[in-house]
């Protein structure tokens, strides 16, 4: 059987060309940016939806839903306080600190569920859709209040608080549901 032998421009087809990525501690690569074709070792590699590009190429900004100002601080904090108080007076009237019993997991379950929908909501409302880690402790914060302001109107002693069963759970939950919807 006759064989094609293979000659010297065969053999470099064979072979991928192996550079030295543009970082210098990075190892060898044969990958290039699709835009300024710079070599880039799989550490360097960003994908994008016009392919693979170096870090400088791909032009990474933080998403606009995430650039948070001192405006969007103060009206998170604001409608958290608004939302606190009213809403922590109406639990200290209708759900007041003590033991309601089995029944009391599930109304904190039901209510903490619709109180954190409300708070993530009002925050994303008032600060334009901004979300991120602020936002979240934005309304975190605003059920704490809350819950601190139901045991403050129901006028139950401090030793009341571990027959409690629907604002510990509500509380959680609310949190919960809040700091998910602004993630």
């Amino acid at each position: 059987m006759n064989e094609p032998e293979l000659t010297a421009s065969d053999d470099a087809v064979i072979q991928p060309s192996v550079f030295t990525c543009n970082s210098s501690w990075h190892p060898e690569s044969a990958l290039a940016c699709g835009r300024c074709a710079a070599i880039i070792c799989p550490g360097c590699l960003v994908h994008t939806p016009g392919g693979a590009r170096c870090k400088p190429c791909a032009n990474l900004k933080r998403p606009p839903m995430y650039v948070v100002g001192t405006s969007h601080y103060l009206r998170a904090a604001g409608v958290s306080l608004a939302l606190a108080v009213p809403l922590g007076a109406i639990g200290a009237i209708f759900l007041p600190t003590g033991g309601i019993g089995f029944f009391g997991i599930l109304i904190g379950f039901f209510v903490g569920s619709g109180i954190g929908s409300l708070f993530s909501r009002a925050i994303t409302w008032a600060t334009g859709a901004k979300r991120g880690v602020p936002m979240q402790l934005a309304a975190i914060s605003g059920i704490v209040g809350l819950l601190l302001v139901r045991f403050a109107l129901s006028g139950a002693e401090f030793g009341a608080l571990r027959f409690d069963l629907v604002g510990p759970i509500a509380g959680f939950v609310a949190a919960s549901v809040a700091w998910q919807q602004l993630r």
